[in-house]
């Protein structure tokens, strides 16, 4: 594992969300939310933290993701988890949905980095998609007045966009759009398959990086784009379950560390399958390469030619 580079662990703190993403991959059958107890999320992040100091695993620190689910839904649980982490100065982002983001701004000063699912700018598209709660989806403007609203309690908060590519949105060019939300990072995530879902064909993934993505100009932009197809997400990630265990994705289904809470971090480690290459890959930029060079061969492509898209001529 690459010792420069942050060891990021993925809280899944909870399934509930006001959204009904039909891609979502984030279930767990409605688990015990151990995040409602200040003293376990003291114990799990104390856990961590001994583990990095004391073993060879990277830098002498790690950065807490806080995932669900939508952990914005429950606003002081998710301040609980963000004092506890910052009390053992760990470095903490999260992901949301957007919706309800003004709502961390009074504590968004201890946060480094918000992630933001945004898989279309379109409300039809979003529609479909299931980004959706009572009817209304989140449009541009509002992305960007919370954005905005957020950033002025933390003018140094690092906002990075995630898009998963799906068989709704795989035409859609949104990298104006996100340019013009001036976010530090935008990851690009091909559908993961799960359960009965079994996610997109080669064809609607790369034609989403054709339309979005150009390697010769990406050293000219402020905001770095990352590819991840199925392969660099599949045991690439430490992730925590809603009831306090390690759970790593496969094809279809997950598979579990004994509880957090019982065990130490580096022998719940040892119950699961994690791969440090490809954790570092991720980070790297070799997938993101390989997506693009894959692209490129799947529509035979020059790579000079490859930011033109097939969409201009329908």
């Amino acid at each position: 594992m690459n010792l420069n580079k942050s060891i990021v662990i993925n809280w899944h703190v909870t399934e509930i969300c006001n959204y009904d993403c039909k891609h979502c991959f984030a279930k767990w059958g409605r688990q015990h939310e151990i995040w409602n107890d200040v003293n376990q999320i003291e114990h799990i992040i104390k856990g961590i933290t001994h583990h990095v100091e004391t073993t060879n695993m990277g830098p002498k620190h790690f950065r807490l993701n806080i995932v669900g689910g939508e952990p914005i839904m429950s606003p002081e649980n998710l301040w609980n988890v963000v004092k506890t982490a910052n009390d053992y100065s760990v470095d903490v982002s999260m992901i949301t949905n957007g919706s309800q983001l003004e709502v961390i701004r009074p504590f968004a000063h201890m946060i480094s980095q918000v992630g933001i699912s945004i898989d279309s700018f379109k409300h039809e598209t979003n529609l479909k998609i299931g980004r959706v709660c009572n009817g209304k989806t989140l449009s541009f403007q509002e992305i960007n007045e919370k954005k905005k609203f957020v950033q002025e309690t933390n003018p140094k908060l690092k906002i990075k966009i995630n898009t998963v590519v799906n068989k709704y949105n795989f035409s859609e060019r949104m990298l104006p759009s996100i340019m013009t939300l001036n976010p530090n990072k935008w990851k690009i995530l091909r559908q993961m398959p799960f359960g009965d879902n079994k996610g997109i064909s080669d064809f609607m993934f790369y034609s989403f990086i054709r339309n979005n993505y150009r390697e010769s100009d990406r050293a000219n932009e402020s905001c770095e784009i990352t590819i991840e197809d199925n392969n660099a997400m599949t045991e690439s990630y430490l992730m925590i379950s809603p009831d306090g265990r390690l759970f790593q994705n496969g094809n279809t289904s997950y598979s579990y560390s004994r509880p957090l809470t019982e065990v130490s971090f580096t022998e719940a480690l040892s119950d699961i399958k994690f791969d440090e290459s490809k954790f570092d890959g991720r980070y790297d930029g070799s997938f993101t390469q390989q997506a693009s060079n894959s692209m490129e061969k799947f529509f035979k492509l020059a790579p000079e030619s490859c930011f033109e898209s097939m969409f201009d001529y329908l």
